[in-house]
């Protein structure tokens, strides 16, 4: 890359380089030029103070000699100031003059300064005029023709030094008027000739930066487009060895391999898609085979199922049958008379324990058909409060009876959940009969109700001795007790009515010992009635 910075980069370095040359150049002049004027203004300035300055020691003098007229002819005088303070004030004025003159030692000030001497001369002259023309005025006695002839000789000699004064003045002028001129008309010309010459640099630059940068990038980037939409053959042309031509040469070098990476990928996905469809058909038969296989699991696992049910039924229901026959067989015997004629009292034990039994036979059955044949739950909002305070209240008896405490619920605010009433009066109900035979010597009961945005929590615990955690699961298996009756499906349901409404339902043991079936429910919304 270094190698080919002979290109553009080079060459608008260079470019700027000259133009910035050319513009310390001109401006270098033009400063220059803008000096020497200012140089020149300030000599015409000067000139123009020194022109003031002969003309006011003129005006002086021609006042004076005016005066020394009117003394000689016997008129006062305009100026009451005596004449030596008058000249003493013209010296005083013509040696500020010349040390004007001196301090700026040029060529034309020599001149300048002898003209100066011959004015002073002239001024001493005048002055020993004055002085006996002024003094005979005081004697009363007119002025002679020698002393009237000096004072006109000395007014036209002053008159023709000034006027030379005045010439070499306006020379001076016409020479700085001269440069000032010359110099405006260089910086005129410079400027022109900087802006042609910018101007043909612009001209230059535009066409090169149009041939070199921006033709080129504009190829690239329609060759970018064409690519982008999918045109991978599409190349630009190299036409230089700068850095615009070495990105064209990059940019064709990654079109080549994009466009090799698209056959081999065509190729890829052309194999890829031939195995998947082998794969497929593979898959296929496969699946084939699961379903069926799937389907006679389901087969076997529902006839596992009803077979686990009917044993367990079977198991539930045989002991109060065997009883039943007992008890049957007892009074046929009694009845018949091979015993002896029964007591009343006998008879009427027999005929309790075949109510027992059958009444022990009628639940495990309803127990078994709730179970089996759960209703969809019919969701509407339901205040929990009331709802726990009635199941609680249905419970008091059979809590009574078995030397259970409940304790009194902390009512809560508008705490409804979206459920259907009587299965989560069955639920707390089971949940609650649970903890009771949990606590076979009596114990407490505990409802605690909370809430969250999301849920309502409602916690049952009992002072049993808790459930070990590996069984914690378990229970809500179907047919799965520690208890000698029943067919351990009262968990179940609970499980299967909670979930069908959205919630959950877990147990745990508390610190101070018992286990706790706390039971989550969805929190009823605005829109849930009906």
């Amino acid at each position: 890359m270094d190698a080919t910075r002979a290109g553009i980069g080079r060459r608008i370095s260079l470019a700027v380089r000259v133009v910035f040359a050319l513009v310390l150049l001109v401006g270098g002049i033009s400063v220059l030029l803008a000096w020497t004027i200012y140089v020149g203004v300030e000599e015409g300035r000067q000139r123009s103070l020194e022109v003031q300055a002969i003309e006011r020691i003129h005006s002086v003098i021609q006042h004076f000699i005016g005066d020394l007229h009117l003394v000689s002819q016997g008129t006062p005088a305009r100026d009451h100031q005596p004449p030596r303070l008058v000249l003493e004030d013209l010296r005083a004025r013509i040696a500020a003059y010349e040390a004007g003159e001196r301090a700026q030692g040029s060529a034309e000030a020599g001149q300048e300064l002898a003209q100066l001497a011959t004015l002073t001369s002239l001024l001493a002259r005048l002055e020993t005029v004055s002085l006996a023309v002024v003094e005979a005025a005081a004697r009363g006695r007119p002025p002679t023709p020698r002393e009237v002839a000096l004072i006109s000789e000395s007014a036209h000699e002053i008159s023709a030094v000034v006027e030379e004064l005045h010439a070499a003045h306006e020379k001076k002028f016409q020479r700085a008027i001269d440069t000032t001129q010359r110099q405006m008309l260089l910086i005129s010309a410079l400027y022109v000739a900087f802006i042609l010459s910018g101007g043909l640099l612009l001209l230059y630059g535009d066409r090169f930066l149009s041939r070199n940068l921006v033709t080129p990038i504009a190829r690239l980037a329609e060759a970018a487009v064409h690519i982008a939409g999918g045109d991978l053959s599409r190349r630009v042309p190299v036409r230089s060895g700068d850095e615009v031509g070495q990105l064209s040469r990059a940019f064709n070098l990654m079109a080549e391999r994009l466009e090799a990476d698209e056959a081999e990928r065509l190729t890829f996905e052309a194999e890829l898609e031939r195995q998947v469809k082998a794969r497929t058909r593979e898959l296929e038969e496969t699946g084939a085979r699961l379903q069926a296989t799937q389907a006679q699991l389901i087969r076997s696992e529902r006839i596992a199922v009803t077979g686990q049910i009917a044993a367990g039924v079977t198991h539930e229901i045989r002991t109060p049958l065997n009883s039943l026959a007992i008890n049957v067989q007892l009074l046929r015997r009694e009845l018949s008379g091979d015993a002896g004629p029964p007591s009343f009292r006998e008879f009427l034990d027999a005929v309790a324990t075949l109510e027992y039994e059958i009444t022990r036979i009628n639940r495990i059955l309803e127990e078994f058909v709730n179970f089996a044949r759960l209703p969809v739950p019919k969701l509407e909002p339901v205040e929990i409060d009331a709802l726990l305070q009635e199941t609680l209240g249905l419970l008091r008896p059979q809590a009574a009876a078995a030397g259970v405490r409940i304790e009194p619920i902390t009512p809560m605010s508008a705490a409804s959940v979206k459920g259907d009433g009587d299965q989560l009066r069955q639920v707390f109900l089971n949940l609650a009969q649970n903890a009771f035979q949990a606590m076979p010597n009596g114990g407490v009961l505990g409802v605690e109700v909370g809430r969250d945005s999301e849920r309502v929590k409602i916690a049952i615990a009992d002072s049993g001795p808790g459930v070990p955690e590996a069984e914690r699961e378990l229970i809500f298996q179907p047919f799965v007790s520690s208890k000698t009756d029943g067919l351990g499906l009262g968990l179940p349901i609970v499980r299967r009515i909670v979930e069908a409404h959205g919630g959950s339902v877990s147990c745990e043991v508390r610190v101070a010992g018992g286990a706790v079936f706390t039971v989550r429910l969805p929190v009823a919304r605005p829109g849930d009635e009906g």
